[in-house]
């Protein structure tokens, strides 16, 4: 990997949130010459804002969002209703086109706790953004940026980790709005009229992946009071993983799994797994 931080970039700093967001991209894009931007969109409202700011660039290519098959469908609907109206190209991944479906897995496995998050993430994320590289490079030395909603306010782990640009390969991650506040997010989304998700509203998530790796107490009841389709399919994902004999639940590991300290986890598509 690597890594610029906001000292590398950033000599004469700018402190206005919204040109600091646009300064970011500009310098990602033009330092690794980038022949695609993308805006990785996964319906919440930090990956939208991100969005917004992906479209203005001249080099903006499209959004992506990646299907996990363990999500809830609203906010697919919205992912796709807020392109159409903004007139953003969208590419949706589906991640069981390049691995086994989140129901196939779970089934042979069970259910995921924070040990195995990794393995989920690469079955379920990684090797979509993987197809998603290939198809856009031509040269070896092509990259592309994938911009991302991370901010380093919103959990412990971003706080910790948290870079500005990373460079993994021909992968280039960007993430503009590192230093907004959820205020500032909140104000923009405002100021340019973009929508809110209603699930986020509900759930204080995107809600576009649902592997349960780290979800907190009662996450399960709380989604199946508003959104009853995907509670009723977990429950029955577990009623099979229990006939086959896998002493595990969603939201609780197998017995005598390990322990994985979530700060040793760098995960850029993992938006709502930690701290929630």
């Amino acid at each position: 990997m690597v890594f610029v931080s906001q000292i590398d970039i950033f000599k004469r700093p700018v402190r206005d949130p919204i040109k600091r967001a646009d300064r970011i991209l500009d310098i990602a894009i033009r330092r690794h010459k980038a022949v695609a931007v993308f805006a990785m969109f996964s319906g919440g409202h930090d990956s939208v804002c991100a969005a917004h700011v992906a479209s203005r660039h001249p080099q903006f290519t499209a959004c992506v969002h990646i299907n996990t098959g363990i999500g809830i469908e609203q906010t697919r609907e919205y992912v796709r209703k807020t392109c159409k109206d903004f007139g953003w190209p969208l590419l949706e991944y589906k991640s069981s086109d390049y691995t086994q479906s989140y129901e196939e897995l779970v089934l042979e496995r069970g259910f995921p706790g924070p040990f195995h998050h990794t393995k989920m993430y690469n079955r379920l994320k990684e090797r979509s953004i993987a197809a998603l590289t290939r198809e856009h490079k031509t040269k070896r030395s092509d990259r592309i940026i994938c911009v991302t909603g991370v901010r380093r306010e919103e959990s412990v782990r971003r706080m910790a980790t948290s870079q500005t640009i990373n460079r993994e390969g021909a992968r280039v991650w960007a993430a503009p709005l590192i230093d907004w506040t959820g205020e500032t997010k909140n104000e923009y989304m405002t100021t340019h009229n973009i929508p809110r998700n209603e699930v986020v509203d509900l759930l204080h998530m995107s809600g576009e992946c649902l592997c349960g790796a780290f979800a907190k107490p009662g996450e399960l009841e709380e989604i199946g009071m508003w959104f009853p389709e995907e509670y009723e399919h977990i429950k029955q994902l577990e009623k099979q993983v229990k006939e086959r004999g896998l002493p595990c639940k969603w939201g609780h590991p197998p017995p005598d799994t390990p322990v994985l300290d979530p700060l040793q986890e760098e995960l850029p598509l993992c938006v709502a797994c930690v701290n929630r």
